[in-house]
């Protein structure tokens, strides 16, 4: 990784078909909001709509989908808002 990423809470595309043309073995991520390598995952009650910012898609997620990774954030990111 680069000295510019950093931890972030992501979650995987459900639109396969789409982001599969792309990368075949590692599933699109969509970062939620910046973390550490420590802080326990959010807890969220319920599910979690999140719009892809590639294929433009939105669906449901669960707290089971949250996942934490190292990825360099665009300049334009912007938090969801449960992880602000």
């Amino acid at each position: 990784m680069s000295d510019t990423s950093q931890y972030c809470w992501v979650v995987l595309c459900k639109n396969h078909r789409f982001h599969n043309r792309q990368n075949l073995f590692s599933g699109h991520r969509i970062p939620l909001g910046e973390t550490d390598a420590f802080m326990p995952p959010p807890a969220l009650s319920g599910g979690l709509q999140v719009r892809c910012d590639d294929c433009g898609q939105q669906h449901s997620y669960q707290a089971k989908d949250v996942l934490r990774t190292q990825l360099e954030l665009p300049p334009s990111f912007a938090p969801h808002p449960l992880f602000r």
